[in-house]
């Protein structure tokens, strides 16, 4: 008799899985002749959004998140269903992709109000990128105990509350705001994305204690995270049974996947308003006269910074 699961860790080509609406769990293997059928498509859903799709190969063919049939006798993952959503970045080079969780339903960006210091700029990308794969997203921006000017790092908050992105004010030492941010996260299928450093495994060991994820130190010389967490692993929460959170590698850079420079605008949801109001039909939104989403960041209809975040993003190599 088949089960049908959620894994919830990978290694080294060995899945552990729970199955659907039970506590019984299973380390299980892929079965060989599936992994030359397992091959997913990386393009946007939305014709809206692509103008052009490719295919290219995954990293590994079943990612922490993924819904699969297993044979409980042999301990092999039979199938593989479909996915309603991934989170993914490119590996080095650009070749192939990395789903770091599938089946999402929230990306909660995590950010620090000090150690490190904020970048609001990485934050941008990581927006992008959860846009790009229609991932509804929260921001946390945590260790704000630690900030010496929380005032200026609300101001630059408020820009995305305006925007309609929820944000979450948290102190994992402390404990400031994990009560609210348990609230968001109840019922979901999460993860938590940012760069090293900025306390996504201390929030996670506030929110469940006992889970004793391994935590890291932010470098005194970089004024940047050391990478503590080195794989994906979805971890079910006690407090709801239907609460899952991922724990994913930090990461200090985000590389596009499948997102032509053409679709980053539809990325930024401020913009949307002003779309089809440029002079030109095929504007760019950087050097062209009569462009209205630059003219609403001239009159502050939209944030300067984020406006040139944007152009940062249109560029081959940006400059963060």
């Amino acid at each position: 008799m088949s089960i049908e699961c959620t894994v919830f860790k990978g290694t080294s080509g060995n899945y552990f899985v729970r199955e659907l609406g039970g506590t019984e769990t299973y380390c299980v293997k892929l079965r060989g002749t599936l992994k030359k059928d397992l091959e997913y498509s990386t393009s946007l859903s939305h014709a809206r959004r692509v103008t052009r799709a490719r295919k290219r190969r995954a990293t590994d063919p079943v990612s922490v998140g993924d819904t699969v049939i297993i044979d409980p006798k042999t301990l092999q993952i039979e199938e593989v269903l479909p996915r309603r959503s991934e989170f993914a970045r490119t590996t080095p080079g650009g070749h192939e992709q990395h789903v770091l969780v599938a089946n999402l339903d929230t990306v909660f960006v995590t950010v620090a109000a000090a150690n490190p210091y904020p970048n609001f700029w990485l934050l941008d990308r990581f927006l992008v990128a959860a846009e790009s794969a229609e991932l509804n997203a929260q921001i946390i921006i945590n260790k704000v105990d630690l900030a010496e000017d929380i005032a200026a790092t609300r101001k630059e908050a408020a820009v995305y509350e305006r925007i309609g992105y929820p944000v979450h004010f948290t102190a994992a030492r402390s404990g400031q705001g994990v009560d609210e941010l348990m609230a968001a996260l109840k019922g979901k299928i999460s993860a938590f994305a940012g760069p090293s450093g900025v306390g996504k495994s201390s929030l996670l060991n506030a929110i469940e204690p006992g889970l004793r994820l391994k935590t890291g130190e932010v470098s005194e010389v970089t004024h940047l995270g050391r990478h503590t967490t080195t794989t994906a692993e979805l971890i079910p929460l006690k407090y709801d049974v239907d609460t899952w959170v991922a724990d994913t590698p930090g990461l200090r850079q985000v590389e596009f996947w499948e997102i032509e420079s053409q679709n980053i605008e539809f990325c930024f949801p401020e913009f949307k308003e002003f779309f089809g109001q440029c002079q030109f039909s095929n504007c760019t939104h950087q050097t062209e006269p009569g462009c209205a989403i630059r003219e609403a960041s001239r009159t502050g209809q939209i944030d300067k910074r984020r406006y040139d975040s944007f152009i940062q993003m249109m560029t081959p190599e940006p400059a963060f």
